[in-house]
């Protein structure tokens, strides 16, 4: 299978002092989807930003589709690498109505599309709609159409679940995952909630500290572990699991 990013020891500071990323290396299967998990301050903002363009990386190379798009000698501009961004506000036009959300940037077949997105997304009634009177999930839906709406080869998503109740996380997770397996991208988002990676992603990656702690796919994830922290990690789970289930029995 091709790959669709290739990432070698990619770094970056924004202090000169310590790392906010620090050498990260890994590749990703084009069709997949990638959970970065990691808390706050461990590079997953950053890594994410890097990919899309926004930032400078102080040393590394960045591929996509096979095609340098960062290294020590070039930086890509955003709009040139076919790779869509997220924000985790959503960042919808509010004087615009759904379907001139998911239109902005179109310069054709602008009525198709927005026929094809909306019922991919079942908000097929919504197209008049303005952004306030959206719920957030729906909001959310609309975000990732608009951004599929330009033919990335890459959605980058940034922390996608994190102002959503427990409840609807579970649904919208499955939603993403059946809209971009539909649309046969590829998707690398970040989170701090590792349910979030298990629940839809292929491969997960943990970073602390700016550093890859592990990096493997979701059916490997708890397989011959050598760090102890990531130990840690999956004790923690299975143990939140164990009295989750002992609660509902």
């Amino acid at each position: 299978m091709n790959k669709i990013i290739e990432i070698k020891g990619l770094s970056k500071s924004y202090d000169g002092k310590k790392d906010a990323l620090s050498s990260c290396t890994f590749s990703m299967d084009t069709g997949k989807i990638c959970a970065v998990v990691g808390e706050s301050g461990s590079g997953k903002s950053t890594l994410l930003r890097l990919i899309a363009g926004l930032e400078r990386p102080d040393s590394g190379q960045i591929k996509i589709k096979g095609k340098i798009v960062s290294d020590d000698t070039l930086i890509m501009p955003p709009q040139h690498r076919h790779v869509g961004l997220v924000f985790q506000d959503f960042a919808l036009f509010p004087h615009l109505t759904v379907a001139q959300n998911i239109t902005f940037g179109l310069k054709t077949n602008k009525k198709e599309t927005v026929k094809r997105l909306l019922q991919l997304i079942k908000m097929e009634d919504y197209a008049h709609a303005y952004p306030t009177s959206l719920s957030g999930g729906q909001e959310q839906r609309v975000a990732i159409v608009r951004t599929l709406a330009l033919n990335p080869e890459l959605l980058l998503l940034d922390e996608p679940f994190s102002n959503l109740d427990a409840g609807l996380k579970s649904e919208l997770r499955q939603e993403i995952r059946q809209i971009v397996k539909k649309v046969g991208t590829s998707m690398i988002f970040i989170t701090h909630d590792l349910y979030d990676a298990i629940d839809i992603a292929d491969e997960i990656i943990l970073l602390k500290d700016g550093s890859i702690l592990r990096n493997s796919s979701i059916t490997d994830f708890s397989k011959n572990i050598q760090n102890e922290e990531v130990e840690k990690i999956i004790s923690d789970l299975k143990s939140n699991a164990r009295r989750t289930l002992e609660l509902l029995d």
